[in-house]
C-alpha cells in the first residue's frame, strides 16, 4: 500500500511540475455540448445521446477492426494472382498473428489503419462522455422530459459504456475501468473479467429501462433496445466463459436464461428474416437487427473501413481476367458447407462451382447486393442480430450437458430452417459444439465475429478450426490480444502494457 501512495504521488508530482501535462486516459468528452448552459431540453440530451453513436462509429471505423476481426488467424490466403500486381501483406500478417510486422507495415496502413487499433484513447473518450449523460440527464427538468424517458437515456448510456467496455476487453485483455463521470485519476488495468463481470451486472440493473422497440423507424436497430441489451450481456456471459473455468456453467446459465428472455419476450420486436429478406437485412433497421452502426450512402455516409473494405477484398476485381485479393481455404469450406448439402447460404453468398477447390477463387457475395459504386456498402453495419443471439444460446445449452441438449439442438436448428438446410440430427458432446460453431461460422461470417469466437472457445489453439493456430503458451501470453499503444504509459506509473507484444 505504501509503494501505491508513493507511485500516486510521484505521479501527481511530475503533473504539476510538468506544462501542458495531460492526464493518461486523456477522458475529455469529444461531444462539445456538455456545459451547465446546455442541459436544459429533452432536444438537448437526446442531441448528446444521438451523438454518441456517431462516436462509437468514429471509434470502430477509423481502422480495420471489422477487417482485422476476420482475417485474424482465419480461414483466409492472400490470392497469388494479386501479388503480382498490388502485393497485400496486411493479410499474412494478420492470418498468421504477426501483428509487431502489421504495426510497422507502411503503405497499407495508409489506408487501413491497423496501426492505430492500439490506442485505445478513443473508446474512454466515449465511455466518459457516456458518464456525463447518466450524470447530467437528471439536471433537465421534469417538465421537458418524463421520468421514463430519463431512465431511458440512463440506460442507453450505460449500454454505451458497457459496449465499449466489451470491445476493449476483447481487444487487450485487462484494461481500466471507471464508472465515475470526469474521471481523471491515475489507475491500473483491473482483471477483464471483472471488468465484464461488473458491466454484466450494471447492464442486468437497467435493461428494463429500455423499450423492445423504438416508435420512431429512424431508430430502429440503431439505438440500443432491450434485445440490445440483453444480447451484449450474452456475449459478456460467453466470453467470461471462456476465461474464467471455474465458474464457466454460471455464465452459460445465464446466457441461456437472457437468450430465453429474448426470444420469448421480444413481443413481436424481433425474428429471423426469411431468405428472400436477406437483402433487407443487410440494409439495416429489420427485425433481425439488434444493434447496427447507420451508414446510407443517399446521405453521405460511408463510414471508413466497415463492410464496404470488407466488399473490396473480397469482390472480384477486373484486373488479369477477375479474381479477388483474399481467398478461403477450401477445405474449411467444405466443414461449414458440406459437398451435396443444399443451403441457400451457399446459394446467395458464394460461387458454388469454385468454392471448394483449394487456390481457386472463392468470392464472398453476401454483402455485394448492397454494393454502390463497386466496393461502397450501402447499408448498415451490423453489430448484433437475432440470428447471432439465437446460435449463443444454442452454444451455451450445449456447454451445460446433456439435459439442454434439445434445447441447443433447437435453437441450432432454428438457423438451418431459414437458411432451408437439413437438420441437426447428430449425437450431443463434442460433435454437436462443433455443429453450433461451424455454424456460426458461416451464418456470421464476414460480421466480424470470426476471430473473437475461436479465441473465446479456445479452438483458435487448434488446427482443424483455423488455418494458423496459436500455441497453448502464446495464448496464455496474451497472443490473442492486440498491442497496447506506448501513450497508455505517460504519466501513469501503474500501467502495464501487453508484455506479448513488447
Amino acid at each position: 500500500m505504501k509503494r501505491l501512495v508513493i507511485a500516486i504521488g510521484i505521479a501527481a508530482l511530475l503533473c504539476t511540475s510538468m506544462p501542458g501535462c495531460k492526464k493518461f486516459l486523456e477522458t475529455a468528452s469529444p461531444n462539445k455540448e456538455s456545459g451547465s448552459s446546455f442541459w436544459k431540453t429533452k432536444s438537448d440530451v437526446e442531441r448528446f445521446t444521438n451523438n454518441l453513436y456517431g462516436e462509437i462509429a468514429d471509434v470502430m471505423l477509423t481502422n480495420s477492426f471489422f477487417l482485422a476481426a476476420e482475417f485474424r488467424c482465419g480461414i483466409y490466403r492472400q490470392t497469388p494472382t494479386s501479388r503480382s500486381i498490388w502485393g497485400r501483406p496486411y493479410y499474412d500478417y494478420l492470418v498468421y498473428n504477426d501483428l509487431k510486422d502489421l504495426m510497422k507495415e507502411g503503405y497499407w496502413n495508409q489506408f487501413f489503419h491497423f496501426n492505430t487499433i492500439p490506442d485505445w484513447k478513443g473508446y474512454y473518450q466515449v465511455i466518459q462522455a457516456a458518464g456525463i449523460l447518466v450524470d447530467r440527464v437528471d439536471d433537465v427538468p421534469d417538465t421537458e422530459i418524463s421520468a421514463t424517458d430519463k431512465r431511458r437515456y440512463k440506460a442507453e448510456a450505460v449500454w454505451v459504456r458497457n459496449f465499449l467496455y466489451f470491445l476493449m476487453v476483447r481487444l487487450y485483455g485487462d484494461v481500466p475501468y471507471y464508472t465515475t463521470p470526469y474521471f481523471n485519476e491515475i489507475i491500473g488495468r483491473t482483471k477483464f473479467t471483472d471488468v465484464l463481470n461488473s458491466c454484466i451486472k450494471e447492464m442486468g440493473e437497467y435493461k428494463n429501462d429500455l423499450p423492445w422497440a423504438y416508435t420512431d423507424p429512424k431508430m430502429k436497430a440503431v439505438r440500443p433496445t432491450r434485445g440490445a441489451a440483453l444480447a451484449l450481456m450474452m456475449h459478456m456471459n460467453m466470453w467470461n466463459a471462456g476465461f474464467d473455468d471455474a465458474n464457466k456453467n454460471k455464465y452459460y446459465q445465464a446466457t441461456t436464461d437472457l437468450g430465453k428472455e429474448l426470444i420469448e419476450q421480444n413481443g413481436g420486436a424481433h425474428r429471423l428474416l426469411t431468405v428472400s429478406e436477406f437483402r433487407q437485412l443487410f440494409r439495416g433497421g429489420s427485425q433481425e437487427g439488434l444493434f447496427e452502426l447507420t451508414q446510407n450512402i443517399n446521405y453521405g455516409e460511408v463510414r471508413g473501413l466497415g463492410y464496404q473494405y470488407l466488399n473490396d477484398n473480397v469482390l472480384e476485381h477486373g484486373r488479369g481476367g477477375g479474381y479477388s485479393y483474399v481467398n478461403y481455404v477450401g477445405k474449411f469450406m467444405e466443414k461449414m458447407y458440406p459437398i451435396g448439402i443444399s443451403d441457400k447460404r451457399k446459394d446467395l453468398w458464394f460461387d458454388a462451382s469454385t468454392m471448394y477447390r483449394e487456390g481457386n477463387l472463392v468470392e464472398f457475395r453476401k454483402f455485394s447486393g448492397n454494393a454502390g459504386s463497386n466496393i461502397a456498402f450501402d447499408g448498415n453495419l451490423i453489430v448484433f442480430r437475432y440470428a447471432d443471439a439465437i446460435l449463443l444460446a444454442s452454444e451455451a445449452n450445449a456447454e451445460l450437458g446433456s439435459a439442454n441438449e434439445a434445447e441447443a439442438i433447437r435453437l441450432l436448428n432454428l438457423i438451418r430452417a431459414r437458411a432451408e438446410t437439413v437438420s441437426y440430427t447428430g449425437n450431443g458432446g463434442t460433435e454437436l459444439k462443433d455443429a453450433i460453431f461451424w455454424e456460426r461460422s458461416k451464418e456470421m461470417m464476414g460480421e466480424g465475429h470470426a476471430f473473437y469466437d475461436l479465441v473465446r472457445t479456445h479452438r483458435i489453439l487448434n488446427a482443424t478450426y483455423c488455418t494458423a493456430p496459436i500455441s497453448q503458451s502464446a495464448f496464455l501470453r496474451g497472443a490473442w490480444t492486440w498491442p497496447i499503444a506506448d501513450a497508455a504509459l505517460v504519466n501513469n506509473p501503474l500501467m502495464k502494457l501487453n508484455e506479448y507484444w513488447r
